[in-house]
């Protein structure tokens, strides 16, 4: 047998798979956000960083580049607030933008 890399994203969509879990949207993903934000929630922040990882490359793999920035741009706002540095309630404004310019994925 010869072994093959496995991609993060490809272990994340089989670890959801085999977990249950929901359909990724990015309405789920920017609830998620929400919560990380305007809470701090260290939990909903991991998680959201790591859907929002998914859907960045969804968003790759269909060449939706001005998309892919704006979830970058997320990933960086959920990364901040994980360090105490987040900028919440810039980032928490920028998630309307980011339904807009992101709607379809």
């Amino acid at each position: 047998m010869i072994a093959r890399p496995v991609t993060v994203a490809g272990l994340v969509l089989l670890l959801a798979d085999v977990a249950g879990a929901q359909p990724l949207s990015l309405q789920g993903v920017l609830a998620g956000a929400h919560r990380c934000l305007k809470r701090a929630d260290s939990q909903a922040c991991e998680r959201t960083l790591d859907q929002a990882e998914v859907l960045q490359q969804r968003a790759a793999a269909r060449e939706a580049y001005p998309c892919q920035t704006l979830l970058l741009g997320l990933q960086a706002d959920l990364i901040l607030q994980q360090l105490g540095s987040g900028r919440s309630d810039r980032a928490i404004a920028d998630l309307g933008p980011i339904q807009r310019g992101c709607a379809g994925l």
